[in-house]
């Protein structure tokens, strides 16, 4: 690397510290090789002055090179590191410690075994953060579960689609029913809800729903006195951001809910009725013989008539051949 890139690196980043670009820029183009991960450690001006201070050579000489490559294997490791959204900060705070340490033990310890301390530490208090609630599929923009990965340096969210599928539901026309804009993950408090209805279509298209008037005292459920065929969306969150949208199919019978019951009590009479009419007490061993002996007699009987065929078509065939007999000597 020219000397005067190294002078106009020097003197750009002081002036901009918060622009990460330029991070990205002045680290690409000092060392190609380093992994993205490490750009999370703090600046690279930071790395270039610790190995000067550990080696006392400048950037340019062997010893400083191999200095930065140390510190970018040290850091491979910690390239699956992710921490919640809101812990970016602590995970900075624990790197930048790290790396004061290092420059504090510059001349006492060897470089490696000082950065393998460093990570260690590193570690340590990762380990003491608070855990990340994992993504629940299959829908929803989920924010607590919203982490920071080492290795990108990059805010990755949950991997799903906004809207939820649709769930199909069963009513009648004269059946009251009740939906819920309920999901399993950690929601933001004093989100708004929106209800929304597209009639006698199964769709998820935002277009075709018009809203409809909910319960300010229980915005996330809504009750429907009367029913009609067609889909039911709930959104949670302002329109132009929104969490989630979950949708309702209303398969809708014109039947009678009343009639419904009728018939279900009358299913469960039927059902019911040996229990309600006991039957007269039969010992179990006589009716067992009972069955046994009718079972032979049948078998008895049928074995007679079987033979009974059996000798008539016997007779019938002697009978047939004597009358051919006499009818040859006739001729």
């Amino acid at each position: 690397m020219a000397w005067w890139v190294l002078a106009l690196m020097l003197v750009l980043v002081p002036w901009h510290p918060r622009n990460p670009g330029l991070w990205l820029w002045v680290l690409m183009s000092w060392l190609p090789e380093v992994n993205p991960c490490l750009l999370c450690f703090g600046p690279p001006i930071q790395r270039a002055r610790l190995c000067r201070d550990i080696t006392g050579a400048f950037v340019d000489q062997p010893r400083h090179k191999k200095c930065l490559e140390a510190l970018v294997e040290a850091a491979k490791s910690l390239a699956s590191v992710t921490v919640g959204s809101g812990q970016r900060e602590e995970l900075r705070e624990i790197v930048m410690d790290a790396l004061y340490s290092i420059e504090d033990q510059r001349g006492k310890k060897p470089l490696n075994k000082s950065l393998q301390e460093a990570v260690n530490t590193i570690w340590v208090k990762l380990s003491q953060l608070r855990k990340v609630p994992a993504c629940i599929p299959p829908c929803g923009f989920q924010p607590a579960a919203r982490v920071f990965q080492c290795a990108t340096c990059r805010f990755v969210d949950c991997q799903f689609a906004l809207d939820c599928p649709v769930q199909d539901l069963w009513t009648y026309t004269d059946e009251t029913i009740v939906l819920r804009c309920s999901v399993p993950f950690h929601i933001p408090t004093g989100l708004p809800v929106t209800w929304m209805f597209a009639p006698n279509l199964r769709t998820q298209d935002m277009t075709l729903f018009k809203e409809l008037k909910g319960n300010p005292e229980k915005p996330f459920s809504l009750t429907i006195e009367e029913p009609a065929p067609g889909t039911v969306a709930c959104r949670l969150g302002e329109h132009s951001k929104p969490i989630v949208r979950k949708f309702f199919y209303l398969n809708v019978s014109e039947g009678s809910v009343e009639e419904e019951k009728e018939l279900q009590a009358v299913f469960s009479t039927v059902l019911h009725w040996d229990d309600k009419t006991p039957l007269p007490h039969i010992p179990t061993m006589g009716l067992a013989v009972g069955f046994g002996s009718m079972a032979f007699v049948l078998l008895l009987m049928a074995s007679w008539q079987c033979l009974c065929v059996h000798q008539t078509w016997h007779r019938r065939g002697h009978q047939g051949a004597r009358e051919d007999s006499r009818s040859l000597d006739s001729l």
